[in-house]
């Protein structure tokens, strides 16, 4: 198996979802889309007097180490994370407050917030901190590659300090993950800090006494069952046994709409995208690449096949992020006549008057652009088909070939695609290394321009004040290039039983956030 199919299944549901997911994930509960018609579900209230979750023996309990998304909403309760993030991608301090990084971001210093306790007792310390850090830093599946620029790490009584190898001035908002005591890592589970506490491992969660907000949560004692496969998961929801799941609109577990829930969205970095092979006959021409910036109708993929559980983005950063280029994403909009245009100027019109679109190589070539989607997803698939016909209103031939998900890693291992339909789930930074690295693996289009590494930098290590303008510079020479299409970005759900749970606040890093707000009304 070559290296860049290890790597990519290395790094399912962590960092790469290109298209779809299948035999190699790591969760097959959470990572295998296929239909975003959803299961309903009519039950409105709990079932018993008892508040449940769900957790799946089979996968870890370590939080570090979890991908089952059940798994990992019981550890969102039994550990704390260093910083959260709300749902615009902003820093709230936790244990960690928000950092201060030195002139050229390279250097960090957090304070430690005091009173924080560990289950047995013993305060959080900055070396449980590093050690949690070097945990995560060396994971091969949750976090993976999220600390590539990291050096190392010290600590006092009262401070945090992290060095980088390149400057990022946004680096604190890749710090929302879990505290583990020092020495902690191989223990079934490991110590945590959070509000609740395992009473019997793999039967309850049990308030902690010692967690500062204790007096406070809404239920002292929380009670688990275990379920492994989607429908059993589904099945138990809908009876109400199961009280709160979370849901990937975009995957087979999807559990619908029903008036009967309270489901509340929270926003991910998981990006949907179209990049090319630029050693391919069309995918060479970057006047072609530039064309297609405004042939996604961006706004029916979020509205319509994603049901709105997406949001448009004409440029790879969520554009509930602060330093989103509004003004410069609305240019690039969808429109098929600007579309024709760019193509026209690019030397790509019709010479031989049959209708169709060709380009120049000694004489008129036809052209058939070969498209590239897995077929578990029907959003994706949906995107891949109305692109097509709407290029062929033009005149330009597009052929989707919608792949299991073993042939679409084929076909991009083999460079036999023109254009490729992806999905990635960026660092909280919004950094597109791992896509435009000419020495990534996950970087299927070819290129070898260094300058995109260069830019990317640059806009890590920019102020804040310039965040956005250095980001829409770069914006323009991928646009330029016309190296990434951005199509958006996927919403995921906390789906709870109507008038059982108030107060949800959920976020991209915690769906289970300030739980110690919530109200839980069994009766």
């Amino acid at each position: 198996m070559t290296r860049k199919i290890v790597s990519l299944l290395l790094c399912l549901g962590v960092l790469l979802l290109s298209g779809c997911a299948g035999t190699a994930a790591t969760d097959p509960t959470s990572l295998i889309p296929a239909s975003t018609k959803g299961k309903d579900v009519t039950r409105a209230r709990a079932a018993d007097n008892y508040f449940s979750l769900n957790y799946n023996e089979d996968f870890s309990l370590n939080p570090i180490l979890a991908t089952n998304h059940s798994n990992q909403l019981l550890c969102d309760l039994v550990y704390e994370n260093m910083v959260e993030l709300d749902d615009n991608f902003n820093v709230i301090p936790n244990v960690l407050d928000e950092g201060m990084p030195n002139d050229d971001a390279t250097y960090w210093i957090f304070n430690i917030e005091q009173g924080h306790v560990f289950h047995d007792g013993t305060p959080v310390t900055g070396a449980d901190i590093r050690y949690s850090l070097e945990r995560a830093v060396a994971t091969q599946d949750r976090f993976r590659g999220r600390f590539s620029s990291y050096q190392g790490s010290g600590y006092d009584e009262n401070h945090f300090y992290v060095t980088l190898g390149i400057g990022d001035t946004q680096f604190a908002k890749l710090l929302n993950i879990p505290i583990i005591k020092s020495g902690t890592m191989d223990d079934k589970p490991p110590m945590g800090s959070g509000p609740y506490d395992y009473g019997e491992y793999g039967k309850a969660l049990v308030a902690y006494e010692g967690y500062p907000g204790y007096e406070d949560l809404p239920i002292k004692t929380i009670h688990l069952v275990s379920y492994s496969t989607a429908d059993e998961i589904l099945s138990n929801f809908e009876d109400g046994v199961i009280d709160a799941v979370t849901n990937d609109p975009s995957s087979y577990t999807n559990i619908g709409y029903s008036s009967s829930n309270e489901i509340r969205n929270f926003n991910t970095t998981n990006l949907h995208y179209i990049m090319f092979n630029e050693e391919g006959l069309i995918g060479r021409y970057s006047g072609f690449r530039q064309a297609m910036l405004y042939a996604f109708d961006r706004q029916n993929f979020a509205a319509n096949l994603m049901h709105g559980n997406a949001v448009a983005a004409a440029v790879p950063m969520h554009p509930a992020c602060p330093d989103y280029p509004a003004e410069y994403a609305s240019a690039l909009g969808y429109n098929l006549d600007t579309c024709r245009v760019v193509l026209e100027n690019a030397g790509i019109r019709d010479y031989d008057d049959d209708g169709m679109l060709e380009y120049m190589s000694g004489t008129a070539q036809d052209i058939d652009v070969n498209f590239i989607v897995c077929s578990d997803s029907s959003a994706k698939t949906g995107v891949a088909r109305r692109f097509a016909a709407d290029m062929e209103s033009i005149g330009l031939k597009v052929t989707v070939r919608e792949l299991t998900w073993e042939e679409f890693l084929t076909a991009l291992e083999e460079g036999d695609f023109d254009m490729y339909y992806g999905e990635v789930k960026l660092r909280n930074n919004f950094d597109l290394t791992e896509l435009l690295d000419p020495d990534s693996s996950l970087n299927y289009s070819r290129s070898m321009d260094t300058g995109y590494v260069a830019m990317i930098n640059n806009y890590l290590s920019c102020a804040a004040a310039q965040r956005s303008a250095v980001y829409q510079q770069l914006c323009e020479y991928i646009n330029t290039n016309g190296a990434l299409i951005s199509i958006g970005f996927e919403s995921q759900q906390l789906i709870v039983h109507r008038g059982v749970i108030r107060g949800l606040a959920p976020n991209a890093g915690n769906p289970f956030y300030d739980f110690q707000h919530w109200e839980i009304l069994l009766k």
